[in-house]
């Protein structure tokens, strides 16, 4: 696995700085690597949810998991997702709030 993660893609900042303007709680973990998500937003005290931030823009092929990523996921199936944008990221936070 790698250690360093590699830069982050077009629209982190913006989803990033977006679900902060929007009220949510995010802390930026892109700098991790080993397949650690991009972010990790609270959805209540205590009450994790992690983003996989992918660039909607790339070819479907750039998109998908690294191995590590994979791994991630796998470990946190629940809790974790992979968006392409703000309203995607939006969307899968408001419904793990309500479910989790």
């Amino acid at each position: 696995m790698t250690r360093y993660a590699r830069r982050t893609d077009a629209n982190h900042a913006v989803i990033r700085d977006g679900l902060r303007a929007k009220g949510w709680q995010v802390l930026d973990l892109s700098g991790a690597g080993d397949g650690i998500p991009d972010l990790a937003c609270s959805l209540a005290p205590g009450t994790p949810f992690f983003l996989e931030l992918k660039d909607g823009d790339k070819l479907v092929s750039a998109q998908k998991l690294t191995k590590a990523q994979e791994t991630w996921h796998s470990f946190a199936w629940g809790i974790t997702a992979k968006v392409r944008s703000l309203d995607e990221a939006m969307e899968v936070l408001t419904w793990a709030r309500n479910k989790l």
